[in-house]
């Protein structure tokens, strides 16, 4: 719907960045009455949305409306989860007026902000009240924040805001050099790395590819994570794509939520690093898996499930989609937009703006 309604698109994306808390950060929910999160935020990708919004309509009244939310917030990074230069999802202490829930300043807020609140990346991980963070730095956060920067940057160029521009590409190449502490040579690919024992965290899942969306590794790096990573069939290309743990990992077979399950903000993230770079059997690869999910279960019975068993690809169990969330779900239809822009129904998205 948002494809072609630009009201909607736009009170979408304005409604939760106008929601940004005197912390300065956009948080992970919010609701009516001044409730929300206001001990942690959620991954950046504000920026993103909204250059795509304005490569597609050309309105520079909205980029001006929403520009000093997105800088706070993208200031708020390094002040707040940064732990010797590489980036840690957390979750603050919450001072009074406002109310925290039951997860403020403890390992399953640092695990909400991320949007991954089960993941086998998180278990065991030591969450340090003190610092507000987990002691592990993240690759999904990092190269999120790193395309942050570097589409805000492209906005404030559109603004003419010269500061600011230099400011982010400044934090930008920070955090592009840092994040090269995060790749594992043996293994061939970014990993989580832990801040307290210093070792790589074996757990993969589709988050380790979100470097490709800030075009983090080079040519020969960006290979290796596909051919020996994303198209491995022990680990990310089995029958139903992409499982949010690869199938090696010992969580796979629980198949709940964020340890196993497909989800397709998932699937269109990692498709969206792909485009970065002249990798073709991937692209088609996953565009044709997420079609295939996604449409062989709406030809059952219409359902657009808010996640999907990676084992079945929920074709032969049904209600069992509908005991892990909701039935017809907006963001699944991801999966079919990412077979639009593989087709050439959609403009290619992470495109320079003209």
């Amino acid at each position: 719907m948002m494809l072609l309604k630009r009201n909607l698109a736009y009170a979408n994306a304005v409604e939760i960045t106008k929601s940004i808390t005197p912390g300065g950060f956009i948080p992970n929910w919010s609701g009516s009455y001044g409730k929300g999160s206001f001990d942690r935020s959620q991954p950046p990708v504000g920026s993103l949305v909204f250059k795509e919004l304005y490569r597609k309509y050309k309105e520079k009244w909205l980029l001006e409306y929403v520009f000093n939310d997105l800088l706070t917030w993208n200031r708020w990074w390094p002040k707040n989860r940064d732990n010797n230069g590489l980036l840690c999802w957390g979750s603050n202490k919450v001072a009074p007026p406002a109310k925290g829930d039951f997860a403020a300043n403890a390992w399953q807020g640092a695990a909400y902000e991320s949007g991954l609140d089960n993941s086998p990346m998180f278990d065991k991980v030591h969450f340090d009240t003190s610092s507000n963070m987990m002691a592990q730095a993240d690759v999904g956060l990092m190269g999120l924040y790193i395309a942050d920067c570097e589409a805000l940057a492209d906005i404030a160029a559109i603004l003419n805001k010269p500061a600011a521009y230099e400011e982010l590409k400044k934090r930008e190449e920070k955090y592009r050099i840092n994040m090269q502490q995060l790749w594992n040579e043996k293994e061939g690919i970014y990993m989580n790395k832990r801040t307290d024992t210093k070792a790589f965290s074996p757990s993969l899942s589709p988050t380790n590819f979100y470097p490709l969306i800030a075009k983090v590794p080079g040519k020969i790096q960006a290979e290796r994570m596909i051919n020996e990573h994303l198209l491995n069939p022990q680990e990310f290309n089995g029958e139903w794509m992409l499982p949010s743990i690869s199938i090696n990992n010992m969580a796979f077979k629980d198949q709940e939520y964020w340890r196993g399950r497909i989800w397709a903000p998932m699937n269109f993230l990692v498709y969206l690093g792909l485009l970065n770079y002249d990798l073709p059997e991937a692209k088609k690869l996953l565009a044709d898996k997420s079609e295939k999910l996604l449409m062989n279960n709406v030809n059952i019975n219409g359902w657009i499930f808010e996640n999907y068993n990676s084992i079945t690809g929920n074709v032969t169990n049904q209600e069992e989609g509908r005991k892990f969330g909701e039935n017809y779900y907006h963001w699944g239809a991801l999966m079919g937009f990412i077979a639009l822009i593989e087709n050439g129904f959609v403009t290619k998205p992470m495109q320079p703006v003209k």
